[in-house]
């Protein structure tokens, strides 16, 4: 009679000769050939020693209505990116006792490939294996939850993929440790993809560049969070259709690939993985062995949170935010204050404000320079104010001076204004001079107003920059032009105070990020 550990050494054999046919059955010759000449012939580092990995498959597959991912192909490429480079050996398995925890612990990460679908939930079949545990189904299940989370906080690896986010979704710390859960796929069509921080540890294969990709793209829900996960790839929504339907995000965060820390263990999701010529990527390979290695520990990367990353600073410029509190500006508490690494001001029914209110920045008066920031906002109005005076006596304004404003409705977005004095000094689309009697003449277009507009997204971050300097001032939204303005009124005040508003009105919330000064 075999000893429960002999049991289990059987059973890994088994698994593993089992699983090359079952692969063999399903990918077919020409796939392959195409897998195997696009996996790497060596990887990035060479393991510490030798590392066994779990490729997990899970038995709803075959029933699921989403049976059509590629998960054989992928399974496929899996395996031969451990053999063929030496980097891991696979062991390819669905069955459910390879999380308990005498079968975990002889493996340094578990690839989690597209397994959809409650399989951490034995089913009556697994129940016959893991009689020894007790007929309590439900007590079994907490075994094997307990088994895998603290096997990964301990120190092991998870590399998961696609819908891999979809499973357990009767698991609320299932998703914690993926860190986020799944919230539909918008896209199924070509987009654009951006590398976040292109110079990190784990996007070397990528060469720097962003890049194009046909495939169905998720966006995600809570767990998900920048101050929890460092992203690494996300959706270029400047070059994406962004019509789609179902998108329910409103800030604009389409992460795509992430790596965190559990514990002491190390996650590596991506969401690429849905169609079968992604498993012949060999950009896509060489990014996945890359994250295999991450969480085997042979290859170190950063997993600072995102939030916690100081943006990139341009040469000449600074930053005037830290990302994680009010250092350096100035303002009521009660209507400004940092919420997801963003300046935010915001008023509620029950908060509401009679006049406009300011968060100020104390780094002192500013004369020429270029401000770039990011910007959304969910109703009412806001502008940055520059060159702007402070007022004490009783005024309806506390602040004087132009801004470059923006509203939700879209009336101020672009716009060049004076709020009490001189009022509109440039709408949207115009260039306008003043000369030195004071007298305005718009002197040409920078673009239909009503097309500008279109090139914002209501609810979501845009870019701003603002430029002034010696009286000619731009704004600029999103890479493009809103307003221009020559200023030669001696009336014009050239130097001030910068200034973030909150409107007086309806409840709204504004936020900034990202903020960056150069003085001229």
């Amino acid at each position: 009679m075999l000893s429960k550990r002999s049991f289990g050494a059987v059973f890994l054999i088994v698994a593993m000769l089992m699983s090359p046919v079952l692969v063999k059955a399903q990918v077919t010759k020409q796939q392959a050939e195409r897998i195997r000449e696009a996996v790497p012939d060596r990887a990035r580092v060479k393991p510490k020693k030798h590392r066994r990995v779990l490729i997990w498959n899970t038995p709803f597959m075959d029933k699921s209505p989403h049976k059509g991912y590629s998960i054989p192909q992928a399974e496929y490429a899996m395996k031969l990116l451990g053999e063929k480079t030496g980097a891991f050996e696979p062991i390819v398995s669905d069955d459910i006792t390879m999380y308990l925890p005498k079968n975990l612990r002889q493996f340094d990460a578990i690839i989690m490939n597209n397994s959809n679908g409650p399989w951490i939930r034995p089913t009556d079949e697994d129940m016959k294996k893991l009689k020894e545990y007790g007929p309590d189904i439900n007590a079994v299940e907490q075994l094997l939850r307990r088994s895998l989370l603290e096997w990964i906080s301990n120190g092991g690896g998870v590399v998961a993929y696609h819908h891999a986010i979809g499973g357990n979704t009767h698991w609320p710390e299932f998703h914690e440790m993926l860190g986020a859960a799944y919230w539909g796929h918008p896209w199924n069509e070509e987009v654009g993809v951006k590398l976040e921080g292109p110079g990190h540890q784990l996007l070397v294969a990528f060469e720097g560049k962003d890049f194009r990709l046909t495939e169905e793209i998720f966006q995600f829900r809570d767990p998900y969070s920048r101050k929890k996960l460092r992203v690494l790839l996300s959706l270029d929504t400047k070059t994406t259709n962004m019509t789609v339907p179902w998108i329910h995000r409103k800030d604009n965060d389409f992460a795509l690939a992430w790596v965190k820390r559990y514990g002491k263990g190390r996650v590596f999701y991506c969401a690429i993985g849905h169609r079968t010529d992604i498993w012949w990527n060999p950009t896509i390979l060489r990014f996945y062995l890359d994250g295999i290695q991450f969480a085997t520990s042979d290859l170190p990367a950063d997993t600072t949170p995102s939030a916690e990353v100081a943006p990139k600073i341009e040469p000449g410029f600074k930053s005037l935010f830290n990302g994680k509190d009010l250092s350096g500006w100035e303002g009521n508490p009660r209507l400004w204050f940092v919420k997801d690494g963003a300046i935010t001001g915001q008023t509620t029914e029950k908060n509401r404000i009679s006049e406009n209110n300011f968060l100020i920045w104390t780094g002192g008066d500013l004369t020429d320079f270029e401000l770039r920031l990011k910007f959304r906002m969910e109703g009412g109005n806001s502008g940055i104010y520059f060159h702007s005076k402070e007022r004490t006596e009783m005024h309806a304004e506390a602040l004087v001076g132009p801004q470059a404003d923006f509203s939700a409705d879209g009336r101020w977005t672009g716009v060049l204004m004076e709020y009490t004095l001189r009022n509109i000094l440039a709408e949207r689309g115009q260039k306008v001079r003043i000369d030195k009697t004071g007298r305005k003449e718009v002197v040409g277009s920078v673009g239909d107003p009503a097309e500008l507009l279109k090139l914002v997204k209501p609810e979501q971050w845009n870019d701003y920059t603002l430029i002034t300097n010696k009286g000619h001032t731009v704004l600029n939204i999103n890479g493009v032009v809103m307003c221009e303005i020559q200023d030669n009124d001696p009336k014009r005040v050239p130097s001030g105070r910068l200034a973030l508003q909150v409107h007086q009105g309806p409840p709204m919330l504004v936020q900034f990020k990202d903020i960056r000064l150069r003085q001229f």
